[in-house]
């Protein structure tokens, strides 16, 4: 008997790690789009003109991001071809070191059933679903921020060089992935550790020099192509103009939401958003005890949160560097309100908690997929049905496990179901995507295609022979002007200055669009989706100005 449990209980345990596999698998057939799509035009221009230092995107020297995310993506277009997929799976790959990492990280300080929950909630977090999707260069700091923490906690412990050494490597990688972030993070969830332990004097050490020497040739190799390009101006905005801009709002924003990042967590990491709170809570209740094991984790979020909450530039993706310290407090705090009997209370509460958001994931599932964006396919509605089953199958495990079991299955519901059914039906209201397949098919050798008044840059990713990205009217001119043969895909107002320039041109086709990087009621609802959406159109120029 003991043994067909243990057999059931492998046997559930196989069957959701395969499925969170293929949640994955399918979320690299989803195209690309908006930042995501930006960056895999670039990794294509790197392709198809061998230079792996100067990064340009629709013939401009491109500014914004540093190299990593396009030196890791490129070499999967040389051996598969470029392709969403192509662009996707070594980001995936990637994160499999934030996974490890996380699991390794959490181990050092407290016991293996809380590094394996650490893991398995970093794995299955909205996090971890959405932005292998839309993909942005935060997947890649994550990895190498939380490394570089692991390894300057080992060396903490043991003052071994190798591991100051790797940690330097690790914040080298973290720069080049985004900035000064990269280095912001683990230095800052390090002092509060140190301060905390009282070891602030121990950072005096060679140790430590020969590790930021590392950082900095890798920091180095990453910054060529900027300086190449842009002089100490690109310097200037890497270090400072870039992270300066979006606090102050000169580069981007708007107003200041200082709860941004407290609404955004409840969706952005469930499962587990909830008891991240309380996970939270009880560790700055345990502070004051001088109870805790660690302090790089709550350090981390803390001084990293408290500047992102008052950035004017407020994105849901800025907060994935912290996900794996967010996910180390919430596997510790869990396993101490259903293992230690003085939290009999906040047990209830958790697993209270926990249920109303698994309700709420499998309600949102069957929203979308049969009133939003009805799902049809009997290969997709079999696959829920055997989540349904792993998720009542009873084994041996305890409550906490029974608890997270039926959290992953819910999570990986909605995930399968958005991999699987709602993104593609989101895409076929992502009209730039069909006009790269209608201008491909039509165009003829030689032929460019342009984009004006349409932020869409996934365009100079899919369109065979991608042309110029057309800013104002003075560029559209010179495009009408110039390029006899030349396609230029816009929108009602575009047209409009187009039709009324003098040159020849044939409006090849028109599209009803809806860009994906912001939903609305009127979109998501069936009955009001038609009117939420705009026109765009794909215009050839016959005889240019």
């Amino acid at each position: 008997m003991e043994r067909r449990k243990v057999n059931l209980e492998t046997i559930v345990s196989v069957s959701i790690g395969a499925f969170l596999l293929l949640t994955y698998i399918l979320g690299l057939f989803v195209p690309v789009t908006s930042d995501a799509g930006k960056y895999a035009a670039i990794s294509r221009v790197i392709y198809e003109t061998g230079d792996w230092v100067n990064l340009s995107v629709h013939f401009e020297p491109y500014l914004q991001k540093p190299p990593l995310l396009f030196w890791i993506t490129t070499p999967f277009y040389f051996l598969l071809g470029p392709s969403e997929f192509a662009f996707k799976l070594p980001v995936l790959l990637y994160s499999a070191i934030a996974i490890y990492s996380t699991y390794r990280f959490a181990k050092l300080f407290y016991s293996n059933r809380v590094a394996k929950i650490a893991a398995l909630m970093l794995a299955t977090s909205e996090f971890y679903f959405l932005f292998h999707n839309d993909i942005h260069t935060d997947v890649l700091l994550t990895a190498n921020v939380i490394f570089a923490v692991w390894q300057i906690a080992v060396y903490f412990k043991f003052y071994k060089l190798k591991h100051m050494l790797l940690a330097g490597l690790g914040i080298g990688l973290a720069l080049i992935s985004k900035g000064p972030i990269g280095i912001y993070v683990p230095v800052t969830a390090t002092l509060a550790h140190l301060v905390f332990t009282k070891q602030i004097k121990k950072i005096v050490s060679y140790k430590i020099v020969l590790g930021a020497i590392v950082g900095l040739v890798v920091l180095a190799a990453g910054l060529v192509g900027l300086f190449n390009q842009f002089g100490w101006e690109g310097l200037n905005f890497f270090f400072w103009e870039n992270n300066a801009g979006r606090i102050s709002g000169r580069i981007k924003g708007s107003s200041v939401d200082y709860l941004f990042y407290f609404h955004t967590t409840l969706y952005i990491f469930l499962p587990w958003g909830l008891l991240f709170f309380l996970a939270v809570f009880s560790e700055f209740k345990s502070l004051y005890k001088k109870a805790n094991a660690e302090l790089y984790s709550l350090g981390g979020i803390v001084f990293y949160w408290s500047v992102i909450s008052v950035a004017h530039a407020q994105a849901p993706h800025y907060l994935m560097v912290l996900s794996p310290f967010m996910a180390v407090l919430s596997a510790k705090w869990v396993v101490q309100f259903f293992e230690n009997q003085s939290y009999v209370k906040l047990k209830t509460t958790v697993t209270v908690l926990q249920y109303v958001t698994i309700g709420f994931l499998w309600i949102l599932m069957l929203f979308l997929c049969i009133y939003c964006f009805p799902a049809t396919e009997l290969w997709f509605w079999a696959g829920i049905v055997m989540l349904l089953i792993l998720f009542f199958i009873r084994t041996d495990g305890d409550k906490l496990s029974l608890v997270l079991r039926r959290s992953v299955i819910s999570i990986l519901a909605i995930g399968f179901a958005i991999n699987a059914h709602v993104f593609p039906a989101l895409f076929n209201y992502q009209s730039v995507i069909t006009a790269c397949e209608v201008f491909d098919e039509m165009a003829e050798e030689g032929e460019m295609l342009n984009t004006y008044l349409s932020q869409h840059r996934e365009l100079f990713f899919y369109a065979k022979t991608p042309g110029y990205y057309l800013y104002d009217s003075e560029d559209l001119r010179d495009c009408l002007t110039k390029q006899k043969g030349g396609w230029i895909y816009t929108n009602d107002e575009g047209l409009d200055e187009i039709l009324k320039s003098g040159a020849e041109v044939e409006l090849v086709q028109s599209f009803k669009h809806r860009s994906l990087s912001g939903f609305t009621a009127k979109f998501i609802n069936p009955a009001t989706r038609e009117a939420s959406l705009k026109n765009m159109h794909l215009v050839h120029i016959i005889s240019p100005l």
